[in-house]
Formats: structure tokens, sequence, C-alpha cells
């Protein structure tokens, strides 16, 4: 990672907004035709809190950002419910090489198939050995503005 400036920054949301967020709105539209408020996430929230959590939990010495998409739904709310819209997935990785200088290419996904309550389809109670999401999505859930 390397430090960007704003101006970059705000270019990079603006072709964002301009072509993969106006393309899946639409999508989502067509989709979800009984939800025509549905918009696309522009921006997801995580506190550094939960983030070193998941990094100290797994012993971690980086993390890796995927793209994924909510498959159900999250929320009785419709207004609220985050099904169909993407998200970001947090995976503590673990160096297996180096863990003075780790790399993306040697960097090992700290996730593991984990039983919780003899429910194999029940959702871990803490980050060890499992990866972070549900995180805050904008729209709906926007910051109010100053």
């Amino acid at each position: 990672m390397q430090p960007t400036s704003k101006k970059t920054v705000m270019r990079m949301r603006d072709e964002y907004e301009k072509t993969i967020r106006k393309s899946s709105t639409e999508n989502l539209k067509k989709r979800f035709p009984d939800r025509p408020w549905i918009e696309e996430a522009s921006s997801t929230w995580v506190s550094r809190k939960e983030l070193e959590e998941l990094l100290n939990a797994n012993n971690a010495d980086g993390l890796r950002i995927y793209y994924g998409c909510h498959f159900q739904s999250t929320h009785s709310n419709p207004k609220n419910d985050y099904h169909g819209l993407h998200n970001l997935i947090f995976v503590a990785t673990k160096d297996s090489v180096d863990t003075q200088n780790p790399t993306t290419e040697t960097s090992v996904d700290q996730l593991r198939d984990v039983t919780v309550t003899g429910d194999p389809n029940a959702e871990p109670t803490s980050y060890a050995d499992a990866g972070g999401e549900f995180t805050v999505l904008c729209p709906p859930s926007c910051p109010t503005p100053p």
C-alpha cells in the first residue's frame, strides 16, 4: 500500500461511481424490482478495534481484502437489507516464508472450517480462523454530512 492524495482518491471514487457502481445499481434494480430504492454500495466502514481483533486473533502480519456479494437477506426491513449488494471481506494473513517481510505471494489466508456448537452452518463467535465481513454499507447506512 502506498500513500494516495485526496485528489487521486476522489478521481478513483468518481470513476467507480460512473462505471462499476452505476452499472451494478442498474443490474440490482432489474434483479430486485420489489426494491426500487436499491443502490450498489459506495463505501463501507470498519473500526480499528475490529481490524485489530481480526489481526490479533490470528497472529497475522497482513490483511487480504476480497470482494464479495451478500447472497441472502440480511435484515427484516427491506430498506436496510444488504441482499445483492457487494461487500468487502477481510481475511487475516500470515507469511509462510518470512514473517519480517511478508509479501502477497507468500502470505496464507488464516481461514479454517470451524464447527461452532456442532452446527456446520453456524457462524464463528470470534475472529480466530475466521474472516470479517458484514461491515456497515453506504447506502443504506451512510454517514451524516457535517
